[in-house]
């Protein structure tokens, strides 16, 4: 039997609006809190990042500065000792000769806790006056990285 567009049936016991939006509330939080749980990685899961990751990610942004022609951050990336030898203008003079076009970190290896070497691929372009004209080339580069005091810094191979 219908009534206003309800259908009539038997007598279901009637829980009040309420209620009902309580019991889904509670629901839903204890749903969320579970799930909240499950997502929360162990401590020894947390992934930390070594030092080889640490200095593979500062090598890059070096280049990645060089790249932009960003050489403040390229140089404050140098070790304390190389900025007390070359002045930024110097850096600037020194960096300005070529343009590094791209630049990705390839392999980084520490051989004792303050020491690693880094490998980059580079591709770079240089004017050559006397022919009057821009090359390009690539170069595979092997840098030193040195941790001073907590830090890694770029370790020049010739003080620049």
């Amino acid at each position: 039997m219908r009534k206003f567009g309800r259908v009539q049936g038997p007598e279901t016991p009637s829980v009040p609006r309420q209620k009902i939006s309580q019991r889904v509330r509670l629901i839903v939080a204890i749903l969320s809190g579970l799930t909240a749980c499950a997502n929360v990685p162990e401590q020894s899961a947390t992934p930390v990042l070594d030092k080889q990751e640490i200095v593979a990610k500062l090598a890059q942004s070096r280049w990645d500065a060089l790249r932009r022609l960003d050489l403040e951050a390229a140089y404050e990336l140098l070790s304390p000792a190389s900025r007390d030898l070359v002045t930024l203008e110097e850096f600037r003079r020194k960096s300005g000769r070529v343009a590094w076009k791209a630049a990705k970190v390839r392999k980084v290896e520490c051989m004792a806790e303050d020491l690693c070497t880094v490998q980059v691929d580079a591709r770079y372009s240089i004017f050559i006056s006397r022919r009057g004209r821009e090359v390009e080339n690539d170069h595979a580069v092997t840098e030193t990285w040195r941790s001073v005091a907590g830090n890694w810094w770029y370790v020049p191979p010739d003080g620049l």
